[in-house]
């Protein structure tokens, strides 16, 4: 373990300076910064090795662009870090790993280029001379001079195609032959996107190689790496995962990562921001939304690294120090909270790996869709749950009351083996949609991987975009409409073979002119297809479920929330005794994690986080003003033995709470933004 791991409260400070930033840092004064991060509750904070611009702002070494209207004999590296390290506080290197204004004036057969042979900007393709000639010489010199803690990577995943001629020569010399692909549709576009991810990972171990060869003891991480969306496996260099989100609702992008970054035994930041829209923003959100934010990654374990933009002369507003202050105090009052804290498994649900993306999707993203639809209507139901790949899932199966597999197309072997066991030893299975219906080659099978399980024989799949689920079984229907709902997305057409399949609810086409299509843009409900939309099966002790359609790319898509109730519904159903269930809004996410104490035995925390505020109408980025609290909250928690203790976190305070007969009912008073209910064995 590093320090970073108890590391919770983190600023980053953004410095991209272009060449004509005259007047640049002319408020810099190194000792009154590192006297404000202080002010300010920080532990750690940003130094710019090198910006976006391609510029740095320090002197030792000789591969570097010193940005022109730095003042002369002013190194602001090595000021800050001398600073920060007097005061007990981390410095985390950042660097900019493509975009430079010099080397692009310098070096203009390193740009990146398009298909039509043009530069892309100041882009610099890291697959050409640039790593092994300037950036790895540059990375040496600055780890070798200068005392950073950390280093921070920015741009150093796959996302596109480059069509200069080193990866021209490369891409050729790799496949044997090929030209780049002008597409997706191109022959060559899989065998490039395997070269170029494997050129990424080469290029990020040759930057840890080179860094802990000089000092191991620099913690490294790469923004955007190892996501859902490249979930790529972490190399043992790696030292922590982040990632700078979007800040168009932080508080569920924050809470979608954690779900799947806390199942990676890796410290990781989700990293939210200060400034209102994107970087370059002098905006400044309310504490209260920040506080919002962080707190769905805290709940998960997750640590604190709030983003904002520096001015040219190298200031911040105090008004927004104050701002930052607030929110790191609240990180601070709740770090008891994080010491060794680790997700207690519930609900898992299958991820793709970064492989199956490459092989099966042909794609540089995960379609994250039908994962962010499951977080919702997950989180809005207030069921625990996380991402868990194949691999970790097999290896700890057995922990998890139930298994969803969100219409993941190709299985791994090892999986479909375990399942059935999984299920006849009491575990539940809920697959949809097309589940297991393509080998390892991507291709079509025509049939379900596990059908032998699901009790089902795949006959075809539904033609239209969209399709109705008819709910005929009473315990599905609490809290939905009594009417046939509509879901957006592919439907399957299964018949049920074995004699225990019970059918829940029906598919029912949608009804079609005489032409074919959709009576508007949707069309209302129709005929019955002759297929379920939902069926259950009892195998052994446990059941084994299916849901013919894309329910979760529904949900995410279209917000019928109708399917949310159906799908908590069928789980409560089938779950026999839920490890947590608690009586709340939708819009109170609750985590479920387990904490050692000091006396040797472990505590356990549920978290309860209030996503409640204002939603823009127009698109824009959320930012809350004010949280209404949540009053009168009921959590139950299966615990084996009567409590010792039984607190609301942060303060220690007391609660009302009863144990019996193996269930511990507690009622929390509130919950403003963010509160713990803490049980002591």
């Amino acid at each position: 373990m590093s320090w970073y791991n108890t590391c919770t409260r983190k600023l980053f400070f953004d410095f991209h300076s272009p060449g004509t930033s005259v007047g640049l840092a002319r408020d810099f004064d190194a000792e009154r910064w590192a006297d404000r991060l202080q002010e300010a509750a920080a532990q750690a904070v940003s130094v710019f090795t090198k910006c976006g611009f391609g510029y740095s702002f320090h002197r030792k070494g000789s591969v570097r662009y010193v940005h022109p209207h730095l003042a002369p004999g002013l190194d602001m590296l090595e000021s800050q870090i001398a600073a920060l390290h007097r005061r007990g506080l981390k410095a985390i290197g950042y660097y900019h790993t493509f975009s430079s204004e010099p080397i692009a004036k310098d070096h203009p057969d390193w740009i990146e280029r398009d298909v039509n042979g043009a530069p892309r900007g100041l882009a610099i393709c890291m697959m050409g001379p640039l790593a092994e000639e300037w950036m790895l010489p540059h990375l040496a010199e600055i780890v070798g001079n200068y005392a950073v803690d950390s280093m921070f990577f920015d741009g150093t995943y796959a996302h596109s195609v480059c069509y200069c001629a080193a990866c021209q020569a490369g891409f050729a010399s790799a496949s044997g032959g090929l030209a780049l692909p002008k597409d997706d549709k191109d022959a060559s576009w899989g065998p490039h996107l395997d070269w170029k991810f494997g050129r990424m990972r080469a290029l990020r171990e040759r930057i840890c190689t080179v860094i802990h060869g000089l000092r191991p003891e620099v913690v490294i991480s790469f923004n955007w790496a190892y996501s859902a969306r490249q979930p790529e496996a972490v190399p043992d260099a790696v030292g922590a995962l982040v990632a700078d989100i979007h800040p168009d609702d932080q508080a569920f992008t924050g809470s979608f990562f954690s779900r799947y970054w806390s199942t990676l035994d890796r410290p990781f930041d989700v990293m939210n921001s200060a400034f209102l829209q994107w970087w370059g923003d002098w905006g400044c959100k309310p504490a209260s939304a920040m506080q919002q934010e962080v707190a769905t990654v805290i709940a998960h374990g997750g640590l604190t690294w709030i983003g904002y933009q520096m001015t040219h002369t190298f200031d911040v507003q105090p008004a927004v120090m104050g701002e930052l202050r607030k929110t790191l105090e609240f990180v601070r009052e709740r770090e008891p909270l994080l010491a060794g804290a680790r997700p207690v498994p519930t609900v898992a649900a299958l991820h793709p790996s970064h492989d199956t993306v490459l092989r099966h999707r042909r794609a540089v993203w995960c379609d994250e869709t039908p994962a962010r639809g499951l977080h919702r209507l997950l989180t809005e139901s207030m069921i625990p749950y996380h991402l868990v790949q194949a691999a970790d899932l097999v290896q700890r199966l057995d922990r998890f009351q139930a298994v969803i597999l969100p219409d993941q197309r190709w299985l791994d072997p090892a999986l479909v083996q375990a399942l059935p066991d999984y299920v006849r030893n009491g575990g539940v299975l809920i697959a949809t949609a097309l589940t297991g219906t393509v080998d390892a080659a991507g291709q079509d099978t025509h049939q379900f991987a596990l059908a032998a399980l699901l009790g089902l024989r795949l006959d075809g799949v539904y033609e239209q975009s969209h399709a109705y689920i008819d709910v005929t079984d009473a315990r599905l229907k609490p809290g939905t409409l009594d009417m046939p709902h509509l879901v957006e997305g592919q439907f399957a057409f299964a018949t049920p073979v074995a004699a225990e399949v019970e059918v829940l609810a029906r598919l029912r086409r949608i009804y079609l002119r005489s032409d074919g299509s959709a009576l508007l843009s949707r069309s209302p409900v129709g005929d019955d297809s002759g297929y379920p939309a939902i069926t259950v099966r009892r195998v052994g002790k446990g059941w084994a479920a299916y849901i013919a359609g894309q329910v979760f790319r529904g949900y995410q898509t279209k917000n019928q929330w109708n399917l949310k109730h159906i799908v908590a519904n069928l789980l409560q159903t089938l779950v026999e005794k839920p490890l947590i269930a608690v009586e709340a809004p939708a819009w109170v996410e609750v985590v479920l994690m387990e904490q050692p104490t000091a006396a040797g035995s472990t505590r356990r925390l549920v978290h309860l986080v209030n996503h409640h505020g204002n939603r823009p109408v127009d698109k824009n980025n959320v930012c809350v003003e004010q949280v209404l609290p949540v009053r009168n909250l009921v959590v139950r928690l299966r615990c084996e033995h009567r409590p010792s203790a039984v607190t609301l976190e942060p303060g220690n305070t007391a609660c009302r709470w009863s144990w019996r007969r193996g269930l511990l009912t507690v009622r929390v008073p509130e919950v403003q933004i963010h509160t713990a209910v803490v049980v002591v064995p």
